[in-house]
């Protein structure tokens, strides 16, 4: 199951998780504190605004910019450290990926996926 790592600022969501459905799409389950009775869900791919694959390979890059990600994307704060950890645990950690995504409803998160999972994202979503 592909791990949310964080990024969703909004004080009244709590997101539960990130999880493949049927083949055809990941899905965000997540509570509005508003209404904490009720468990939502969100279709990640008809919410999809851009994507980008972040490989520990592409960060030590000299083409490419950590902090054009950071401005980017998100916010940075604790989710940077977390992110570094899963990226630079070992050089023989790679089959891991962090993807951010921001979605048409303004949200910014990053998931971890494995290499896998990565594979079903970049059908589903597109390859880029």
């Amino acid at each position: 199951m592909a791990k949310y790592l964080g990024g969703i600022s909004d004080p009244d969501i709590d997101v539960v998780g990130v999880s493949e459905v049927e083949f055809l799409d990941f899905e965000m389950e997540y509570y509005d504190k508003k209404n904490p009775d009720d468990l939502k869900s969100l279709c990640i791919y008809d919410n999809l605004k851009h994507y980008e694959v972040i490989t520990s390979e592409k960060i030590s890059s000299s083409g490419y910019s950590f902090t054009w990600g950071l401005a980017g994307y998100l916010t940075g704060g604790p989710l940077w450290g977390v992110i570094g950890a899963v990226l630079g645990e070992s050089s023989t950690r790679v089959k891991n990926r962090v993807v951010f995504c921001s979605l048409n409803n303004g949200w910014q998160f990053a998931l971890e996926l494995d290499e896998g999972e990565l594979d079903k994202w970049q059908i589903y979503m597109g390859h880029e």
